[in-house]
C-alpha cells in the first residue's frame, strides 16, 4: 500500500488529462488536459524530436495520471478483496492441528500444510512483485 501511495502523490501532482501525442507518425510533443505541454521538442523549430521514437512516445501518453489512478484504484479494491474472508484450522499430515488463522481465498486455495504459513498470499506477491526493485520490498514476498 505504500507504495500505491507514493504512485498516487506522483500522479496527482503530474499535468492533468488525458495526455496525447502530437502526431502518431512522427511524436514531438505530448499535450495534458487543455493543450498544456507534458513533454514538448519538435522538428518544426530545427529540432529533433525529444523522443528516441513515436513508441516511447505513445507508451508515456498512454500512463497518464488518470490512468494510473485508475490502476491504483483497482489494486486497492484487489488488497481489499484479499483480506481475510473466512478462519481455518490446518491439519497436518500427523494429524495435529495449526492455530486457527484468516485466510483469503487465494491463500487458502493455494497453501499446503507443506508450506503453511510461510508462504505468502498469491495475491498480494502478485501486486508486490513490480516492486521488487524498492528497498522496502521482502525478498520472500517473490512468486
Amino acid at each position: 500500500m505504500a507504495r500505491l501511495d507514493d504512485e498516487e502523490r506522483i500522479a496527482r501532482a503530474a499535468t492533468d488529462g488525458p495526455w496525447r501525442v502530437d502526431n502518431e507518425g512522427f511524436a514531438e510533443a505530448i499535450y495534458g488536459a487543455g493543450g498544456s505541454t507534458v513533454v514538448g521538442g519538435g522538428r518544426w523549430g530545427g529540432e529533433a524530436s525529444v523522443f528516441e521514437s513515436t513508441e516511447d512516445a505513445l507508451h508515456i501518453a498512454l500512463h497518464d495520471p488518470a490512468r494510473v489512478l485508475a490502476e491504483i484504484a483497482a489494486k486497492r479494491r484487489i488488497v481489499v478483496l484479499h483480506r481475510a474472508v473466512r478462519t481455518t484450522t490446518l491439519v497436518h499430515q500427523d494429524g495435529s492441528q495449526a492455530d486457527p488463522v484468516e485466510v483469503c481465498h487465494a491463500c487458502d486455495a493455494n497453501t499446503t500444510d507443506a508450506d503453511w504459513p510461510e508462504m505468502p498470499c498469491p495475491t498480494l506477491s502478485a501486486l508486490a512483485e513490480p516492486y521488487a526493485d524498492h528497498p522496502g520490498y521482502q525478498e520472500g514476498w517473490r512468486p
